[in-house]
């Protein structure tokens, strides 16, 4: 009697190991996506001269530690964003060796410096603050770039406002409209929501930048914050 128990213990114990393996076939252990990213910033660096003339190039690349598909996904979106800058890094080194000012003490610059502006509740975002000079009108901006942790998705302006895509439009176009000038409203109620730079200052803000041109088509940068819909 006690002989038969044994074996039907066994094989319970071996019919409920059978489940747990066909449910995770792999042996993988389930583990919810990380609230909080760990990141490092690399400095992609190049400074040449021309006589007395500098130029210095700066990106500042922002690298998510760990080994995840969402972790790859969004590393090689911001690795994208990086290689993008290239060809305006050999125009800026281009001016300096064709310069006609290389007898005078100066600089030429482009640089981009990150710095994170939201990394809770699964969300990580990084704003970037640029600076272009070589020897004429000076450019300013600034833009961000927000993704999803557990899927590494990169988010757009639908993602982080509420409402439809004209609704985000007349929210952004209204806050410009109340900050810098009325002019901008139509230009901007004619934009793709998709064109919109932003990057996540709070849970409930949203920080909409324009910039090195105004929605007129002047020269000059500036933001505006409308409220956002993060949880």
């Amino acid at each position: 009697m006690k002989k038969r128990n044994i074996f039907k213990h066994l094989f319970l114990f071996c019919l409920l190991a059978m489940t747990v393996a066909l449910s995770n076939p792999a042996g993988h252990t389930t583990v919810s996506a990380a609230s909080k990213a760990s990141y490092k910033i690399i400095n992609k660096k190049t400074t040449k001269r021309n006589n007395k003339l500098k130029a210095k190039y700066l990106y500042q690349l922002p690298q998510l530690k760990g080994k995840s598909a969402a972790v790859k996904k969004i590393n090689r979106s911001l690795k994208a964003d990086y290689k993008a800058t290239l060809s305006s890094k050999a125009s800026l080194f281009d001016a300096l060796k064709n310069s006609p000012y290389s007898y005078y003490s100066g600089e030429y610059f482009y640089t981009t410096k990150c710095k994170v502006t939201y990394n809770k509740k699964g969300y990580v975002c990084f704003k970037f603050t640029c600076d272009w000079m070589a020897g004429g009108v000076h450019n300013g901006w600034e833009y961000g770039l927000t993704y999803r942790l557990k899927d590494g998705k990169k988010l757009e302006i639908q993602d982080v406002v509420s409402g439809d895509d004209y609704t985000i439009k007349q929210k952004i176009a209204s806050a410009y409209s109340q900050k810098v000038s009325s002019a901008g409203y139509s230009p901007i109620m004619q934009k793709d929501c998709s064109e919109f730079q932003f990057y996540i200052k709070s849970a409930n803000k949203v920080v909409v930048c324009f910039g090195p041109y105004q929605p007129m088509g002047v020269n000059g940068h500036t933001a505006v914050t409308i409220k956002g819909k993060l949880k």
